[in-house]
């Protein structure tokens, strides 16, 4: 994208603009368009943008942008954020699946990303513990014949664990559900509030398959660390392609240093296939 612009004064004043025809994505929207809208739609900058919330979800639609504040914003917010690097890179992944790859999404909540993966006509293996989750989970994505739910926990180790939920679970457990973790220490978790659940080896899990892993999705509240450094020690990246996993030190402070550590040995020796920036 060129240089750098210096300030955003810069460029809002007087600056042509263009119209640009957007066509409907044939993939589910969070794959391939995502990361534009998230640019269109960024604070300050919707007033230079109008587009149909209708038309975006069902046909080709128009914005009327100006060319020089997009610039902008794209390059500092979109290449200043990791997560969005990183729901590129996770698009990009997305495309080049086929149809009989394997991928996995730990923590898959209520299937928005199962979904996206499953379209993709690979064979999509889902994990979500939570009993009321995984209720949801199968309302939702269950009528696709390449989804095998468990409802269990992928983690380090085999087992059964507690599942801690949210304070407010209670008053609205769809978007709360996101939040339940193996760790009792997450600060936004209630001690009180648990329920028992399995946990399955992920190295057992991905030696049992007998095929490679195109995708490892982890998104597992606090348990992707442990999880990570038993794929790391147990050699199990020559049976994985990506993993993009979401770390979460800032909320269960115990981890941090761990969590460091894993960054530094991925950085070092994996970081061509393995994110920490999921979001």
């Amino acid at each position: 994208m060129g240089t750098k612009p210096r300030s955003l004064s810069d460029y809002s004043k007087g600056t042509p603009r263009i119209a640009a025809t957007l066509l409907q994505s044939s993939t589910k929207i969070g794959i391939e368009r995502l990361p534009l809208i998230w640019i269109l739609r960024i604070e300050d900058f919707g007033a230079d943008v109008q587009w149909s919330r209708q038309d975006l979800s069902t046909g080709s639609f128009c914005v009327t942008m100006n060319v020089k504040l997009l610039k902008y914003h794209a390059y500092s917010r979109w290449f200043g954020r990791p997560s969005w690097n990183a729901s590129y890179l996770f698009g990009r992944a997305c495309r080049r699946l086929k149809p009989g790859d394997i991928v996995i999404d730990a923590g898959a909540n209520l299937g928005e990303i199962t979904s996206a993966l499953a379209k993709t006509g690979s064979t999509v293996h889902a994990f979500e513990p939570d009993p009321y989750t995984f209720e949801r989970l199968r309302k939702n994505v269950g009528a696709f014949k390449n989804v095998h739910l468990y409802q269990q926990a992928l983690a380090d180790q085999s087992g059964t664990a507690k599942l801690y939920r949210s304070r407010e679970f209670s008053s609205d457990p769809d978007f709360w559900s996101q939040s339940s973790s193996l760790y009792a220490d997450k600060s936004n978790i209630s001690k009180d509030d648990y329920t028992e659940v399995e946990q399955l080896s992920i190295v057992d899990f991905v030696r049992e398959l007998g095929s490679p892993v195109r995708i490892l999705k982890i998104d597992v509240e606090g348990a992707e660390v442990p999880m990570l450094e038993s794929i790391l020690s147990c050699g199990l990246m020559n049976k994985i392609d990506m993993i993009f996993a979401e770390t979460h030190e800032k909320k269960i402070p115990q981890l941090a240093e761990r969590t460091r550590a894993l960054r530094e040995a991925i950085k070092r020796d994996w970081a061509n296939k393995i994110n920490l920036d999921w979001h």
